[in-house]
């Protein structure tokens, strides 16, 4: 199974991760992919995102299908989409080409996308410092801005959560849990 996770910082990406590390997926061929963006200094920063994401693309599905991985991805393209817009200048369209060609194929193995968002008062007041945004409107036009490239994604298996109303992070797992199985039952009834 390939599993991206997106949303903004203090949305509970790294919390959820690890529980699922430790209660689901039981794989030892287990992956987790941290999101980065260009490396300082690259001209075309759209050009790089498209090759990078494009090639981590063909990389997992190769692990997922041919070598039996389970692949967890900490952000993928979505965010290169949401911060890249923001802050590189980043054409969207190469990277929602690169969703529907590359990231959203999954014939041969499971693809799955989780968002995690939550009330901006609730996001910030997690927030140590280290987050992207630092301010209110900031949090709420991230947050927006995610769950509108989330609904544009072409990856089949989806599903949003907001931490509050799904009465908090306890109740997260178990909603991950529920849906994970009903993509691989989906799955294996394809075959």
């Amino acid at each position: 199974m390939i599993l991206i996770i997106e949303g903004m910082d203090r949305c509970g990406k790294s919390t959820l991760i690890a529980n699922l590390r430790k209660h689901y997926f039981t794989n030892p061929k287990l992956i987790v992919h941290h999101a980065s963006s260009p490396p300082r200094g690259v001209e075309d920063s759209n050009a790089w995102e498209v090759e990078h994401y494009s090639e981590v693309a063909d990389t997992f599905h190769h692990l997922s299908a041919k070598e039996g991985y389970d692949i967890i991805c900490d952000r993928f393209h979505l965010g290169a989409i949401v911060y890249g817009m923001k802050y590189r200048g980043l054409d969207p369209y190469t990277i929602y080409k690169l969703d529907a060609d590359k990231v959203a194929f999954g014939l041969e193995q499971e693809v799955a996308m989780i968002l995690l968002t939550d009330n901006v008062e609730s996001v910030m007041s997690r927030d140590d410092g280290d987050s992207i945004e630092t301010s209110a409107a900031e949090f709420k036009s991230t947050s927006e801005q995610f769950i509108r490239v989330f609904d544009y994604s072409t990856i089949k298996n989806k599903l949003h959560i907001n931490i509050t109303d799904n009465g908090g992070f306890e109740n997260t797992l178990p909603a991950v849990t529920n849906f994970l199985n009903h993509v691989r039952g989906e799955h294996a009834n394809s075959k």
